[in-house]
């Protein structure tokens, strides 16, 4: 579940040359196997740490951070004592939401995610985001430093927090500080790293004649990427299916846009996949011919029809032929075949008397449950480090 929502906390915009720091936070109840806090620190779409109450210690996970940034474990030693101090907080939060919306028990879960961008120009945004079960909650507006309700247990609770507003002071007062701080330490530290430009390779596949052509481009870097489709010179959007953006095991990513399309249209047709990546300096355009799309089949290795059926028909008769060579000697010696399959037709209805057993496997879905909700959600929602108490 971990993974599902360090993927879904993942925001980045196309082509721009923008650097995004985001912590995402989950608090769960009801869920055995998955720690109650969990926080998730992302540097432009990469995971860089790690931190739940079971370890209660900050995890690095990019390795270039400890080797850049000279006073990185002082960062970490900080960071560590924030988020120890914010688990009872979380959680206290969101047992008060629990009782607004009435429930008592079960799974559920309140997430946070909070960050700030910086461009070249400086400083380009920030934002606070609240999330209750997988739906919006509260978000803070930056401009006024007011609590906007998305839902009606959301009033009563901003209803609080908008008479106290030192609560939107202190969250305004870390992005201005420690997140503006921390990202543009992190992008003059990691600049060849951050801004590396990898461009991608384009390839088109496709199962057999009937099936969709996939425009699959890998081992880009940055995400922003555009795959669009032609068809006779002109722009086409109809059929064509855009898959999500994924990582690769290296830090590049790669995506994959479906392309519709009867084996008849294509012999009539010109088609065409265009990728566009920053770090290219002219669109990769592929035309989609015979000679360019990648299948299952392998002409060079695979046999003729006529072979395969030449085969099929020389086993036949190499069959048919022992099993009349056993005919006529059972009958030169005298033997009766009737009698000697005898004992397998009786060996066959014994068989078929058999009881068969199954055994039944139970599952517990309960964390199942939870994925399925924080899946929906940590794009858009969060927790809150002050005590409500």
């Amino acid at each position: 579940m971990i993974g599902v929502l360090i993927v879904l906390c993942s925001l980045h915009a196309c082509f721009a040359v923008t650097h995004v720091f985001k912590v995402c936070v989950t608090g769960s109840t009801g869920v055995p196997d998955l720690p109650e806090f969990v926080a998730v620190p992302i540097l432009d779409d990469e995971t860089v740490a790690y931190f739940d109450s079971k370890t209660r210690k900050i995890e690095i996970r990019q390795q270039w951070v400890l080797d850049k940034v000279n006073n990185s474990q002082e960062y970490i030693a900080f960071y560590s004592v924030m988020l120890n101090f914010g688990i009872a907080d979380l959680i206290n939060n969101l047992q008060f939401i629990m009782s607004l919306y009435g429930h008592s028990g079960g799974i559920h879960t309140l997430q946070l995610l909070l960050g700030c961008e910086v461009n070249e120009d400086g400083k380009a945004g920030e934002f606070i985001q609240f999330g209750y079960d997988g739906e919006d909650f509260t978000s803070l507006d930056i401009s006024t430093l007011t609590w906007i309700s998305h839902s009606p247990q959301a009033v009563i609770f901003n209803s609080d927090w908008n008479n106290r507003p030192e609560v939107a002071r202190l969250w305004k007062g870390y992005l201005d500080n420690q997140c503006y701080g921390l990202l543009q330490k992190a992008v003059d530290k990691g600049r060849d790293i951050l801004e590396r430009k990898v461009p991608p390779e384009v390839s088109l596949l496709q199962r057999n004649p009937s099936s969709p052509v996939t425009c699959l481009a890998t081992g880009f870097f940055p995400k922003g990427i555009v795959v669009s489709w032609e068809k006779d010179g002109e722009d086409l959007h109809e059929d064509v299916e855009l898959l999500e953006t994924v990582s690769n095991e290296d830090g590049t990513f790669q995506t994959r846009s479906r392309l519709t399309v009867s084996p008849a249209d294509l012999k009539e047709h010109e088609y065409t996949c265009i990728v566009d990546h920053i770090s290219l300096e002219r669109k990769i355009i592929k035309p989609v011919t015979g000679d360019d799309i990648k299948t299952n089949r392998d002409p060079e290795n695979s046999l003729p029809v006529g072979v395969i059926i030449g085969v099929a028909l020389a086993v036949l008769l190499v069959a048919i032929a022992a099993f009349a060579w056993y005919w006529k000697f059972r009958m030169r010696t005298g033997g009766n075949m009737s009698e000697e399959l005898r004992p397998l037709r009786n060996h066959n209805r014994r068989g078929e008397s058999l009881a068969l057993t199954r055994s039944h496997l139970s599952m517990d879905q309960r964390q199942g449950q939870c994925g399925a909700q924080a899946a929906e959600y940590c794009s858009n929602s969060s927790s809150d480090p002050t005590a409500r108490a």
